[in-house]
């Protein structure tokens, strides 16, 4: 079972320009970057996945982040995300949901 907790972001961005962005912020790297299936592992062993808006639809950008010990872990590590985006990147940061 995983937990997940999403941060919502009114940003416009490539998934690629996005987790180069969220890894930077955690001094860490993109796995799978070619892939469509790219991620940022997380030292805890959980991992951030980025959605983005499909043609045609409007903002926002989607931050999961995924952990498999307690959904508490997982807001615990989407609110530390969110805090160094906001602090990093300067992108306006709507709210983080379970």
């Amino acid at each position: 079972m995983t937990f997940t907790a999403t941060i919502v972001a009114q940003v416009q961005s490539t998934k690629p320009d996005a987790l180069w962005a969220i890894a930077t912020a955690l001094s860490t790297k993109v796995e799978e970057q070619a892939g469509a299936n790219a991620f940022i592992a997380l030292p805890d062993g959980g991992r951030v996945e980025v959605e983005i808006p499909k043609f045609g639809e409007s903002l926002p950008l989607t931050i999961d982040v995924v952990d498999a010990r307690s959904q508490a872990a997982a807001r615990a590590s989407a609110q530390n995300i969110l805090d160094l985006l906001e602090q990093s990147t300067g992108w306006q940061v709507d709210h983080l949901h379970d």
